[in-house]
């Protein structure tokens, strides 16, 4: 059984090269400008992205759809809670 493909973001966001707390700063600023329902994608090379992000998304309770490793970088993918 394969996972379902991840939507297409409305918004990518590249934080290669920062350090935590860059990329969930980001990722917040970023997900304010997304109406609910869709998708951001935040690219990250700090690896502290992959437990940051689950985190950060339980407390804002919008949805994490995953966090991949591809190469030297992670994508972090989140859609934006409704209401």
């Amino acid at each position: 059984m394969s996972a379902a493909p991840l939507p297409t973001p409305a918004h990518t966001v590249d934080t290669s090269g920062t350090l935590c707390p860059y990329p969930i700063v980001e990722a917040a600023r970023a997900i304010r400008g997304l109406a609910p329902g869709e998708v951001l994608c935040v690219v990250a090379t700090d690896p502290g992205i992959e437990t940051d992000m689950p985190m950060w998304c339980r407390a804002t309770r919008n949805e994490h759809l995953g966090t991949f490793r591809e190469g030297t970088s992670w994508r972090s993918y989140v859609r934006k809670r409704a209401g």
